[in-house]
């Protein structure tokens, strides 16, 4: 079995520096910019790449991950475009803010990273911490990725992977029923299969 990694370690490593934001994000940034949602939180902001990209746009940014190295990572390259880094080091299952603040937010490959014991808490608090109305983005791996099956089998559909640079992380694949299943308390605004991942905009019930 590969030696167990995380993100941290991997964000120690520039080549996880992304720079551009997902087409996905791109699209709804547009959407949201025209309803008028203005307080974003960007779920596992990594490197950035979706901070520095919402603020451009006017949009005001929290963004946390649980990796120190990607949050500094993330703070640089915000200095380095003069923006505001409002960042919080915290695990995806407990969201250190209040309940209902924001208009919107992301998570785009991050819920694949949790244990299914976890993944519950992830999305409740996900829930819990959107607005009335508020619209959250998200994407994850599915079962039908050519990763599927790869590495050593933690739990079902779950697997750290044995090769590639993703090399000792745990990647949770969802089927559509698996992942509507966890987004219960969720309204499903769209559904999409693109780039080999599930895309979800999502509104709490």
């Amino acid at each position: 079995m590969p030696s167990p990694r995380s993100w941290n370690d991997l964000f120690a490593d520039p080549r996880f520096h992304w720079k551009e934001p997902d087409p996905g994000v791109v699209a709804r940034a547009e959407r949201w910019a025209q309803q008028g949602r203005r307080a974003v939180y960007d779920l596992g902001c990594g490197a950035g790449r979706h901070m520095a990209y919402l603020q451009t746009l006017g949009f005001r940014v929290v963004g946390s991950d649980v990796a120190a190295n990607g949050l500094a990572a993330c703070a640089d390259m915000l200095r380095q475009a003069d923006l505001p880094a409002r960042l919080v080091r915290s695990d995806m299952t407990v969201a250190p803010f209040a309940d209902g603040v924001f208009d919107a937010g992301l998570a785009t490959n991050v819920l694949n990273h949790n244990p299914r014991a976890l993944l519950q808490q992830a999305v409740d608090e996900i829930h819990r911490v959107l607005a009335p109305g508020g619209e959250f983005y998200l994407t994850v791996l599915n079962t039908w990725d050519w990763r599927y099956g790869s590495g050593e089998e933690a739990e079902p559909d779950s697997f750290v992977l044995a090769e590639g640079p993703e090399t000792g992380i745990l990647h949770h694949f969802f089927s559509e029923p698996d992942l509507l299943n966890w987004l219960g308390a969720f309204d499903v605004v769209s559904l999409e299969r693109e780039r080999g991942e599930l895309q979800l905009s999502t509104c709490p019930e």
